[in-house]
């Protein structure tokens, strides 16, 4: 396992609150090439805290991130019932729609990102 000195500070704080942290921690892990391990800490952690909107996201992406697209589009469409506005979320559902040679689909997602926040600067390319 690689090591970074966020991710230690975010392990010590994971053990003292996990479901405060494990999202924070799980994202460092993909940060640091390690989107396995945080798929395994996010999934472990989402049963006992479903409703945990930064897990789901954070799942969603280290899924995509390891090319698990239909895991990584099923965790998105969980975060995106928790909230249909998550700019993140919308992007992220664009960029894997047009990974796949979609483009009318990623086409919606970007509009529906643009409807949330016009200004975005991430869909307004």
């Amino acid at each position: 396992m690689q090591s970074s000195a966020r991710l230690d500070d975010l392990h010590q704080k994971f053990e003292e609150d996990a479901r405060r942290y494990f999202a924070p921690l799980a994202n460092e892990y993909r940060k640091v090439g390690e989107p396995q391990r945080a798929v395994e800490l996010c999934r472990t952690q989402l049963d006992a805290h479903p409703g945990h909107l930064s897990g789901h996201v954070v799942l969603a992406l280290a899924l995509h991130d390891l090319g698990a697209r239909d895991d990584a589009r099923r965790a998105y469409a969980e975060a995106l019932r928790l909230d249909p506005e998550n700019l993140l979320v919308l992007r992220s559902l664009g960029d894997l729609a047009r990974e796949q040679g979609d483009r009318d689909v990623a086409r919606d997602w970007y509009e529906r990102a643009m409807g949330v926040d016009p200004r975005d600067p991430a869909v307004a390319r």
